[in-house]
C-alpha cells in the first residue's frame, strides 16, 4: 500500500476547527466526486493523506479537537511535535503576528508548510518566511481559499475564453458587519487581504493604486497602525484577544475605496468595508463581455455574441459531502491541493510570493491614503 502523506496541524482555533480540520474528511481521506465541478476531480485515487497530530498552546482545546476529528496525538509545543512525529507537511493556522516564526520552525525541520492568510502582518516577516523556504528548499502555500472556490474558478474559466476578450476592468466589493479592534486584527490585513489577492488572481500583478478611507470609529484619526501590539496572542485571537481589549478600544468601522492599475493595462476598483452586513461581489469585464459573481455564489455571464446569459449556482439542497459549503468556498480544494503538492514535491499554485504581494498591495493602499496620491506597488 502506498504510504499516505502525513500532515500535522498547529492551531486549534475557531477558523481551523470550522473550516480546515473538516476538509481532511471532505477532500483528503475519502473525497466524494464533485459533479460538474470546475475545481477538478477530487475523487481521484481516494485517500491521499492522513492527519496524524494537532497542536495548540491550549491543551483542552487541542484535546477536544483531536477527539472531534479522530487525531491520534496531541501536543501543546509545536517543536515537540516536529521532533517526535514523522511528518511530510504542516498546516499552520495562527495569528499573523506569531505565524511566521512557527512556520519557519517547520521549514527548518524540512517540511512543506501551509500558512493561513495573511501569512504575516509585515513585509519583513513575510520576506523572512520566503527566505526560510528558499534556504530549506521547501514550499510555503498561503490559504487564499477563494482562488479554489467554484464560483470564482468558473468565472475565471469564462473570462479566459477567446470570445470574452482580454480583461479590461475589474470590480471587487467585500463587506463585513462588525470587525474586532485593530489590536486584535487589522481589517485590511486580516480580512481585506482576501480581495487584494483575488484582484491579482483575476487581473495579474498590480502596478499602482489610488485609495481613500472613511471611518465611523469614535475618535478615529488618520493613524491606523496597530496600537496595542504588546497584547499577548492567547488561543483563538478573534475570541480571546477581543475579550482582552473589550472596552479599551473601539471595533473597526471603516471603508476603503481603491482605484487599481494592473500591469496588463486593465483597471479595477475595490471597495472593502466593515460597516454593513457580510456581502461580496466580483465583476470581470472583457470586450463586449462581462461575468458577475454575486454573493460568492451565483455566476452570470454575458459573452459577446450570445443572446442569453449563462447562469450557474450550486444545487446544494441535498445534504451531500460534495455539496458542503467548504467545497463551494474553496477550503476543501486548498487543503487537497496542499496535500497533493506535498506528496508530489511540487510548487503550489498560490505561494508565499502571493502572500508577500498582497501585503505590499495593502501597504501601498495605506500609503496612498496617508499621502493622498497614487502609489506604485
Amino acid at each position: 500500500m502506498t504510504r499516505l502523506t502525513r500532515i500535522g496541524i498547529i492551531g486549534c482555533g475557531s477558523h481551523a476547527v470550522q473550516n480546515l480540520y473538516p476538509c481532511f474528511r471532505l477532500a483528503v481521506h475519502n473525497p466524494p466526486e464533485i459533479l460538474g465541478a470546475a475545481i477538478g476531480d477530487l475523487a481521484e485515487g481516494g485517500a491521499i493523506g492522513d492527519l496524524v497530530a494537532c497542536c495548540d498552546i491550549d491543551e483542552e482545546r487541542a484535546t477536544r479537537c483531536a477527539r472531534d476529528f479522530g487525531i491520534p496525538r496531541v501536543y501543546t509545543d509545536h517543536r515537540q511535535m516536529l521532533e517526535q512525529e514523522d511528518l511530510d507537511g504542516v498546516i499552520v493556522a495562527m495569528h499573523p503576528r506569531i505565524q511566521p516564526a512557527v512556520a519557519i520552525d517547520c521549514l527548518e525541520a524540512g517540511l512543506d508548510v501551509f500558512v493561513e492568510k495573511p501569512p504575516a502582518q509585515t513585509v519583513e516577516d513575510c520576506i523572512a518566511l520566503q527566505e526560510a523556504a528558499r534556504k530549506a528548499d521547501r514550499n510555503v502555500m498561503v490559504g487564499f481559499m477563494k482562488r479554489f472556490s467554484e464560483p470564482y474558478q468558473r468565472a475565471l474559466a469564462i473570462a479566459q475564453r477567446p470570445e470574452f476578450g482580454s480583461l479590461t476592468a475589474y470590480e471587487g466589493r467585500w463587506t463585513f458587519g462588525e470587525y474586532p479592534p485593530r489590536s486584535v486584527y487589522d481589517f485590511l490585513n486580516g480580512f481585506g487581504c482576501h480581495h487584494l489577492d483575488l484582484a491579482r488572481f483575476f487581473g495579474g500583478d498590480v502596478k499602482w493604486v489610488m485609495a481613500a478611507r472613511a471611518s465611523q470609529m469614535p475618535g478615529d484619526t488618520r493613524e491606523w497602525t496597530p496600537s496595542a501590539l504588546e497584547l499577548p496572542v492567547v488561543g483563538s485571537a478573534w475570541r480571546d484577544m477581543s475579550a482582552l481589549v473589550e472596552g479599551r478600544e473601539p471595533l473597526q468601522e471603516e471603508a476603503w475605496a481603491c482605484l487599481v492599475g494592473f500591469e496588463s493595462g486593465a483597471i479595477g476598483t475595490l471597495q472593502l468595508n466593515c460597516l454593513e452586513r457580510l456581502n461580496e461581489r466580483v465583476v470581470l469585464t472583457g470586450h463586449r463581455s462581462v461575468v458577475f459573481v454575486d454573493g460568492w455564489r451565483r455566476v452570470t455571464a454575458w459573452v459577446d455574441g450570445a443572446d442569453t446569459p449563462e447562469v450557474w449556482e450550486p444545487s446544494d439542497q441535498l445534504p451531500l459531502d460534495a455539496l458542503d459549503p467548504r467545497h463551494l468556498h474553496g477550503f476543501a480544494g486548498e487543503i487537497r491541493h496542499f496535500v497533493e503538492c506535498v506528496r508530489d514535491r511540487r510548487r503550489p499554485d498560490v505561494t508565499i510570493d502571493d502572500g508577500l504581494a498582497a501585503i505590499r498591495f495593502e501597504l501601498a493602499i495605506k500609503r496612498s491614503v496617508a499621502e493622498n496620491r497614487p502609489v506604485d506597488v
